[in-house]
């Protein structure tokens, strides 16, 4: 009766605005963003992990990276599938808790510190973040339906059928703890 994607926390996924990759996926264990993890955690006043997406998109930044002015969606793993089945750009607030810190009060990306990254890279990127990033939701919230295109994705025979409710999509963290009874209701 519903669907739930869990990938692997973090990471960065850059697309254009045609939804093309623009760099190879970099997971939680590309770990060459010190720089950028440094000069993020002084300017949030918080530990700004080097596996964190913001992080790997200040890095490409920093770095000058060919593409990075083309950004027009950044996403994780689950973000992107859910993404391919649903055409929404949904993460659960655990997701997207490693792309960019959480404002515990709104359950949303911290506003100031949007603020602050954007006024940082003002001169040196075309977009906004806050355009970037996906809608944040909290579990039980309407993430959306599973379209034509997403049903024959998983299913090419014609099987299964559009319209199957999705929650939002979310990190591996928490869903591993689940699986392995490590927490309860």
């Amino acid at each position: 009766g519903a669907i739930g994607i869990s990938g692997m926390m973090h990471g960065y996924l850059p697309l254009d605005a045609d939804g093309e990759l623009l760099t190879p996926f970099r997971t939680w264990r590309n770990t060459f963003t010190q720089e950028s993890a440094a000069a993020l955690s002084g300017l949030f006043g918080l530990n700004i992990p080097q596996r964190w997406s913001i992080a790997h998109l200040h890095q490409g930044v920093l770095d000058g990276e060919d593409r990075i002015g083309e950004v027009a969606r950044l996403t994780t793993l689950a973000g992107w599938v859910h993404h391919q089945l649903t055409g929404r750009a949904f993460l659960g607030v655990g997701d997207a808790s490693g792309m960019f810190p959480i404002d515990s009060a709104t359950l949303t990306y911290d506003a100031a510190m949007i603020e602050a990254y954007e006024e940082l890279v003002a001169d040196r990127v075309p977009w906004r973040l806050r355009d970037l990033l996906p809608t944040v939701l909290c579990a039980g919230e309407d993430a959306g339906v599973l379209t034509p295109d997403g049903a024959a994705l998983i299913d090419p025979t014609g099987a299964l059928q559009p319209g199957i409710p999705l929650c939002p999509p979310e990190g591996d963290a928490g869903t591993g703890m689940i699986a392995t009874n490590a927490i309860a209701k």
